[in-house]
């Protein structure tokens, strides 16, 4: 290996940029990058793969290792690339679409076959380019309907696996997008952070919440583990959200409490929402049942001024309770 990529050039007018030779070449450069203990080894790698996120021209570069490699470590360099590309550099608007449409579709029809750890890293590409892009172009904002599309897919599909894998997909995009909200990113202001998430909690986080909840209702019966420890992990996304940050009627409220939106009071004040995390802890093992314990842990702390009466919050303290007996009784 000689640490290049044989005189590639950043140029977008090639529709096959990488030639027969190179693409082998890069994918065992990205896996000295990610896998070598040599330090001066992982530096020089790295120092070969850098102009790959130094302009945007690489974009098409590295969207064509995603068409053509197999190598998950490449696969990852790619998206990787791309989530610096977006993040530090401008990209024209048609090209911020059609490289989301672009992911989507990377995502159906080969995302049951990628490893877990590509997965994550192209979703997390897939929803900065969403935040990024927020109040430029409506496709952006589709985010949350995308997430739950592939939860809708996997009825269609005959391969159970696949069927299972493409589910998982669609929770795990969920999960991304209200952590990306959620996470404010380096080198922009915390009022274009604010604005972009109070615009997401308004439009699609409760929905999002309620696809968490109806998706542990649906797995209880299908038993898929993974699905199941993700579908938990978004609903704990979901009540971790920054709502101090982002509300406007939470100044009042203790800063140790959960500030959930008035919007949220029906799905709180109902005894089956607390319930389907109960049960949950009761007949899983860690670490699902810990997630369980945090998303209780969560509930618990509601501001007091969420509920309708206090007929409603005592009702909403004595479920509680009695569940929280239920479990120290039996020793669970």
């Amino acid at each position: 290996m000689n640490g290049s990529l044989g005189g590639l050039s950043p140029s977008t007018s090639s529709p096959h940029p990488f030639s027969a030779a190179q693409l082998p070449q890069l994918e065992q450069l990205a896996v000295t990058l990610y896998t070598s203990p040599s330090q001066a080894e992982r530096s020089h790698a790295d120092q070969a793969l850098k102009p790959f996120s130094s302009s945007p021209e690489y974009m098409v570069h590295c969207r064509t290792i995603l068409d053509n490699s197999s190598s998950p470590y490449a696969q990852v360099f790619a998206a990787s690339s791309m989530l610096k590309l977006v993040t530090e550099h401008g990209i024209p608007l048609s090209s911020r679409v059609d490289a989301r449409a672009y992911f989507l579709r990377y995502l159906a029809e080969r995302g049951p076959g990628l490893e877990h750890y590509v997965i994550t890293a192209v979703l997390q590409l897939l929803c900065r380019m969403s935040k990024l892009g927020w109040f430029d172009d409506e496709s952006m904002r589709l985010v949350a309907d995308e997430g739950k599309a592939f939860l809708e897919m996997h009825t269609k599909e005959e391969d159970t696996a696949r069927a299972s894998a493409l589910y998982f997909i669609g929770l795990k995009m969920l999960t991304t997008a209200v952590s990306e909200m959620n996470t404010p990113i380096p080198g922009r202001t915390l009022t274009q952070h604010r604005k972009t998430a109070v615009s997401f909690r308004e439009r699609s986080l409760f929905g999002i919440f309620e696809t968490s909840l109806r998706s542990l209702q649906y797995l209880k019966m299908h038993q898929h583990q993974q699905a199941m420890e993700q579908a938990m992990s978004l609903a704990l996304a979901c009540l971790s959200f920054d709502f101090v940050g982002t509300c406007i009627d939470d100044s009042t409220e203790d800063v140790g409490t959960i500030q959930i939106p008035s919007s949220w009071r029906s799905r709180v004040e109902d005894p089956e929402t607390l319930e389907i995390f109960f049960e949950y802890y009761r007949n899983s093992q860690t670490p699902l049942s810990n997630t369980c314990l945090e998303c209780l842990v969560k509930m618990a702390s509601v501001r007091r001024s969420l509920f309708s009466s206090e007929v409603e919050r005592i009702s909403f303290l004595g479920r509680l309770i009695r569940g929280t007996k239920d479990v120290l009784s039996s020793q669970q």
